[in-house]
Parts: C-alpha cells; structure tokens; sequence
C-alpha cells in the first residue's frame, strides 16, 4: 500500500473516532449533568425512587409558591443545629438547598422531562468528556495508542499459528527426508544418546526434499523432559505417523523443495536459488516501536531523505528483481 494511501485510511479513521467521541460528549450539557449527580446522592441517601418532589413532600405540579414553603418547612427540620451528632446531617441539609435552587429556575422543566423519561446512565463518554476535557490533541494520542494496542494483540494472537506452521514445515520435510522415523531420529540429533550409540547416518547426510505444505497432520513431537526420561515408545510414535501417511490426502496441495541437514530444515528460494534456514524464532509479536505510526514515520523520512527503502511502498512483481534472502543463506 503507497504512502498517500495510509495516510488517508489513517486520517479518516482518526477523524471518525474522533467524531464519535465529540458527539457522545454533547448529549447532555454541564446543567444535565449537575442533576444526574444530585438524583444519584438523592437516591443514596433517602432510597431507591426518590425525587426532588418527594424530598419535600409536594406533587410535580406544586406551584412556586407551594416549593418554596416546602423548602422553608424542610430546611427547619434538616438543620444541622436540630440533628447534632446526626450522620450526614450537613450533606443532607446542603442537598436540600441544592434541590430547591433547580426546581426555583430554569432546570425544572428539565427535570420534570427526566422524572417523566427516566434517568440515563450517564456516566459514560459524555460524563467524563465533560469531567476532563481532552482537546483534539489528545484524542488523536489515545486513538494512536488504542490502535497500537490491537496491533500488538493481533499480532501476538497470529504470531503463534506461524509458529505452528513453521515447525509443521519442518517435521513434514524431515518425514519426507527420515521416513516414520524422523521423530526418534531428531530425538537423537536433540540429545545426543550415550556411546556406543550413534546418530542416525541418515541424519549426517543432506537430502533435498519436496514436500506437500499442508494434507496431513503428525502426531504431537514428544518434550524434552519425555525424551530426557526414556519415556516415549518410539514404535508407537511411528505406528501412528504410518497410519497419518496412509490416509494423507494431500490432492492439490502447494509443493516446497526443503533441503534437510541433521537438525536444520531449509526452504528454496525460486527466485535466488539459495536456501534460506527455516527457523521459529523469526515469527515474533509485534512490539510497541514496531508498530504502524512508527513504521509510518520510518516511511516518510525515508521517502524525504530517499536513504533507504520505503518500506510501505507496492511491490510491482513484473519490475521488481529476484528477493535476496534474508537469513542463514545456504547455496543450493
């Protein structure tokens, strides 16, 4: 994918999340949010279903007059100098004063809609949008940061079926190249048994294969801590991995050339001839300082300096030349 192109997915996603962050931050205004917070201490305090109404024993429809000698009545009884050594006797009487100053302005008719609609939940994006403010800046930071964080999941979750299919390569080259007893054959070549035993000469000798990329599955290579015991019963290993060959379907499946060499399996190149090492430990997770915003930032210094490669430039198969390989090269 070409540099302008990355450049536009990037901005377009950044814009669309930044969007949506900004629309869910103006559903409710700071006036919302100043009842929201005063219903949820209200319904702590004197229960579940408790309103502003009901604090003062008045019906939605009580006019100014009827509130405001709600509140007088209310505040004699909730004062502080009347319930000393009361629990929460000052946040309650400061609350009351809280609720009589919205249902004595503009805010009742907000409330009311909310009584009669119920209450959201409000503490979500917009709350906290509203509590601290971020600024473009930075949201566009915690986007980045977000992505690079699915990045690097993604990448630690395909990171171990490469892995997998790695090792699956290489036992299948050295079933090709062994026989049924290529397991107990790497086994020796792992650990190397006692004299007067030897290592299989089959394993000394270096043998080009080719073999079928998937059709079959072996069965499970034992661990270490089995071969180092004596525990594994080899015949039985190869009883099973004649009976895989035999119901092997491997019609259509891609063919690789491998050259195999005591413990090393490596695969053709077509395009140099060389024999590059098959190795697991090349498919690693992708880390933090590997990911896209920092490749990106590679790719624009280096197509301003024109130093190095542009590493998210298009590879055109009918202009570019022969890959080089790039590890362990071994002559074919």
């Amino acid at each position: 994918m070409k540099l302008p192109r990355i450049l536009l997915l990037a901005s377009v996603l950044l814009l669309a999340l930044f969007t949506l962050s900004a629309s869910a931050a103006t559903h409710w205004d700071k006036d919302d949010h100043e009842i929201f917070e005063l219903q949820s201490a209200l319904e702590r305090s004197e229960g579940k279903g408790a309103t502003f109404y009901s604090v003062l024993n008045i019906p939605r429809t009580a006019s100014a007059a009827e509130i405001k000698r709600a509140y007088r009545k209310k505040s004699v009884e909730l004062h502080p100098d009347k319930n000393a050594g009361v629990a929460g006797a000052q946040q309650r009487f400061e609350r009351l004063g809280l609720v009589y100053k919205i249902l004595r302005d503009g805010r009742k008719d907000r409330y009311d809609h909310f009584v009669a609609a119920g209450f959201p939940k409000w503490r979500n994006n917009g709350y906290f949008y509203e509590r601290y403010r971020p600024g473009l800046g930075a949201v566009i930071v915690g986007v980045v940061f977000a992505t690079m964080l699915v990045e690097v999941a993604i990448s630690r979750l395909t990171t171990k079926q490469e892995r997998a299919k790695i090792e699956r390569l290489k036992m299948s080259a050295r079933l090709v190249a062994w026989g049924p007893r290529y397991a107990a054959i790497l086994a020796s070549i792992r650990h190397p048994p006692a004299p007067p035993a030897t290592v299989s000469k089959l394993a000394t000798v270096e043998k080009k294969v080719r073999v079928p990329i998937t059709g079959f599955t072996l069965p499970a290579f034992p661990s270490d801590a089995q071969i180092k015991s004596n525990a594994v019963d080899w015949d039985a290993l190869e009883t099973q991995t004649r009976n895989v060959l035999v119901s092997a379907t491997g019609d259509g499946a891609p063919i690789v050339d491998c050259l195999v060499h005591a413990a090393d399996v490596l695969l053709l190149d077509k395009f140099s001839g060389d024999y590059i090492a098959l190795d697991e430990d090349d498919a690693q997770p992708a880390q933090f300082h590997t990911t896209w915003p920092f490749r990106l930032v590679a790719a624009v210094i280096n197509k301003i300096t024109g130093k190095h490669e542009d590493v998210l430039a298009e590879v055109d198969d009918t202009t570019q030349g022969p890959a080089n390989p790039v590890k362990n090269k071994k002559n074919k």
